[in-house]
């Protein structure tokens, strides 16, 4: 989600951009992110010549009412729960153990699958998919 709240032409970009400055930035929903997020969100600005992993930084660093969550052991212990018992990919894992460990009511999304996947654990926590504030 963040990945497209910082490419504006990415599909998501509306609907990503309505959440964070309307949301988070008020502080009616305040973020959490781990930072293997923040590592993929700052792959493609690093692509580009010159590099553009300036903005980033400055964003996940200034942003109000967003906090980076480093993955310490509580993060990992979760994130090789999620991984054990439900499938997921290891960086996704970490991501959803970040946010399990923050004690986040949901994450949010552009994967379906995720929403789909983690509707087995909803009582711990519940995902947001961008797709369903679209309308189409």
């Amino acid at each position: 989600m963040l990945i497209a709240y910082l490419d504006a032409r990415d599909s998501w970009a509306d609907v990503a951009r309505a959440i964070v400055e309307d949301f988070v930035r008020t502080g009616r929903n305040p973020a959490v992110v781990s930072t293997l997020s923040v590592m993929e969100t700052l792959v493609r600005p690093m692509r580009h010549v010159p590099p553009g992993q300036s903005t980033v930084i400055d964003f996940f660093s200034r942003w109000p009412n967003l906090d980076v969550v480093p993955a310490d052991m509580a993060v990992a212990q979760e994130a090789a729960s999620i991984r054990a018992h439900h499938g997921f990919r290891a960086p996704d894992a970490l991501v959803i153990g970040t946010g399990i460990v923050a004690g986040v009511s949901h994450l949010v999304t552009g994967d379906e699958r995720w929403k789909k996947r983690l509707g087995q654990i909803e009582t711990r926590i519940g995902t947001l998919y961008l797709g369903d504030l679209v309308a189409g």
